[in-house]
């Protein structure tokens, strides 16, 4: 948890966080005597984030091992990564109303795909009613030592829905119909930049919008199952198979690595990824 000496800028926080993550820290996944206090941390996220307020949100984080705290504005959720409930950080949204959150801006693998969660805290700056899920683990934390395919890996998120990251998604979208945006990153590449998909859910406007404006930004941007590209197109992605089963939007960006350590590249994609959701997505009510 963090102690009062450690609150700054909600930046400052999620940085924090992020870098003490590491491929042999603590991580379990929920086990069935978790159920009550998970589903517990998903009702008042969402109670939270709508018109209803926070009654219980102190006392339904806790239960799942996570803290509370107020930043920049914004209420944070935050588990300790040094135990193996490491099970995520939550930034909810500035603004609440009926439909509320905006958008789920989604980390699954932080510090393992540097500095995602920085084009992540970007899109909040633009958009008061967007929320940021990230993962409380390094996507390697607690594996077996015979651990090869992704779904063995039980804090790598993405493809695991026992987890409370997918747990957490799958209730907002569920009640909302939110759109996802998943940031990953990749190695640089030859000949593009930036992956744009809708992993297994079918392409939608948000999908459309997000690759003209990173085309428009001067990004080279390949679609989802484009040659070369068929590993990076999410299309294994547990949140992008509950899109393709709820009809909502996803988009899967997968980041080259030179492109994260910009500064400048990172507040394009957030401001791309921003707009796009303004102009296709729902406002709060």
């Amino acid at each position: 948890m963090l102690g009062e000496a450690e609150i700054g800028s909600l930046d400052a926080v999620v940085d924090r966080f992020t870098t003490s993550l590491h491929a042999a820290g603590p991580y379990r996944p929920p086990h069935a005597g978790d159920g009550p206090a998970v589903d517990g941390l998903v009702a008042a996220v969402l109670a939270a984030s709508g018109a209803g307020g926070a009654p219980g949100l102190v006392a339904a984080a806790a239960a799942a091992g996570f803290g509370v705290h107020d930043v920049g504005g914004r209420r944070l959720l935050v588990s300790d990564p040094r135990t193996a409930r490491s099970w995520g950080l939550v930034v909810l949204p500035a603004v609440v109303g009926e439909r509320a959150p905006q958008v789920v801006v989604e980390i699954p693998h932080p510090h393992s795909d540097l500095r995602t969660e920085r084009v992540g805290l970007g899109v909040l700056d633009r958009l008061d009613a967007a929320l940021l899920l990230q993962a409380g683990a390094h996507r390697h934390a607690g594996a077996p030592a015979w651990a090869r395919r992704r779904a063995d890996f039980p804090a790598d998120v993405s493809h695991r829905p026992d987890s409370v990251f997918a747990r957490l998604a799958a209730g907002i979208v569920a009640a909302r119909g939110t759109p996802q945006v998943q940031i990953h990153g990749c190695a640089d590449r030859e000949g593009f930049d930036v992956v744009a998909s809708s992993g297994a859910a079918p392409g939608t406007a948000l999908l459309d919008e997000v690759t003209r404006g990173l085309r428009a930004a001067e990004e080279r941007v390949r679609g989802g199952g484009e040659p070369g590209c068929e590993a990076l197109s999410g299309t294994r992605n547990v949140q992008g198979r509950l899109a393709a089963r709820l009809g909502t939007p996803f988009v899967h960006l997968e980041l080259c690595r030179s492109l994260r350590a910009d500064p400048r590249r990172r507040e394009s994609v957030a401001r791309v990824v921003a707009d796009a959701v303004a102009a296709t997505g729902s406002t709060t009510g």
